[in-house]
């Protein structure tokens, strides 16, 4: 098939993470690939020579890259801004249009954007959404609700750094604030542990301020914006995700895929993939002081935070695995 996959952004996070990734795997199933938009330098790295790129840091770029690309069998939209590009090249590119929802937002921002949805929403072939969290908040229940699948990857070291990891955006909804309360309550800085933080965002600023409110002081680690956070998600002894709606998470399954123990608020995609395994670790969201129980409980038992690890690790593999996530989307673009 030629397959052209469309993300209107200058950036490159979770959603273009996930487009490299099944851009390549579909590439190496023969398919004629090709993607539109994302950072232009990570875009050009991650992607194998097989997988052409073109830019779409904007509505206008995207549109006109997605129109040069001539006539496709699929073309697969991410996020409203790419769902309204594909189709406006429809006449150019005549293939069945199928459109992945990664959030629980609707669709479009403005008023004419949300006049306009409705119609991108009839003239798409299939919607698919990222988990059952996000179908049951989207406009109408779409098509297929397919969780994001990664790599299957070896088991992190079997000593780890007495680090807990937070990996995320520092913005609003995904609640960072928790994430250092939980770690101040469960006491763990005065034991050696430290929390690392990799990702940028709106709040840093007023969360650095936060830390140094609560204590921690050198027991934070803010590291900004990871381009590949793989040996850190390998290396530390725990994942903690504070996001209270988080729509599926993909630093949680490529941190299942290391066996890299998952410690998340107990809501959204996280109850379909963590919440799986019996006695997962999972608190109410915002329960700063019932997340750093289960840190501490984590952080007294290495053999069970091991076992615990290892039991991700086995449900990554037989559920979350990126070529079986790939064959099930190739086949709703069959339907």
């Amino acid at each position: 098939m030629r397959i052209t996959h469309v993300v209107v952004t200058p950036s490159f996070a979770g959603t273009e993470r996930y487009v490299v990734e099944v851009a390549t795997v579909q590439a190496a199933g023969g398919h004629q690939v090709a993607v539109i938009g994302g950072d232009p330098t990570r875009m050009r790295e991650l992607l194998p020579p097989e997988v052409d790129w073109l830019p779409g840091d904007t509505t206008r770029t995207a549109l006109a890259s997605l129109r040069r690309t001539g006539r496709r069998d699929v073309v697969h939209s991410h996020m409203t801004k790419a769902d309204f590009v594909a189709l406006a090249a429809a006449p150019t590119t005549r293939g069945r249009r199928f459109s992945t929802r990664h959030i629980t937002a609707p669709r479009g921002y403005g008023r004419a954007a949300r006049l306009l949805a409705p119609v991108v929403r009839q003239a798409l072939t299939a919607e698919i959404a990222v988990s059952e969290f996000v179908a049951q908040h989207l406009e109408r229940r779409p098509e297929a609700v397919l969780l994001n699948g990664v790599r299957s990857q070896e088991s992190g070291p079997a000593t780890r750094r007495d680090t807990v990891l937070v990996a995320q955006r520092l913005a609003p909804e995904k609640d960072t604030d928790t994430a250092l309360a939980a770690f101040a309550a469960s006491g763990l800085a005065s034991r050696g542990w430290t929390l690392t933080v990799a990702g940028d965002g709106p709040e840093r600023v007023d969360l650095e301020r936060r830390a140094h409110g609560l204590g921690l002081g050198d027991a934070v680690d803010f590291l900004g914006w990871v381009a590949d956070p793989a040996d850190l998600l390998a290396g530390s002894a725990v994942l903690l995700s504070t996001a209270p709606a988080e729509p599926c998470g993909l630093s949680i399954l490529e941190a299942m895929a290391v066996a890299t123990p998952v410690v998340a608020a107990g809501a959204g995609g996280p109850l379909e993939t963590v919440g799986l395994v019996p006695g997962a670790a999972l608190f109410p969201p915002g329960d700063a002081a019932a997340a750093g129980r289960v840190l501490a409980r984590l952080a007294d038992d290495p053999a069970g935070r091991a076992a615990y690890g290892e039991s991700l690790r086995e449900l990554q593999r037989s559920s979350f695995e990126l070529t079986g996530h790939v064959d099930r989307l190739e086949q709703v673009y069959r339907r």
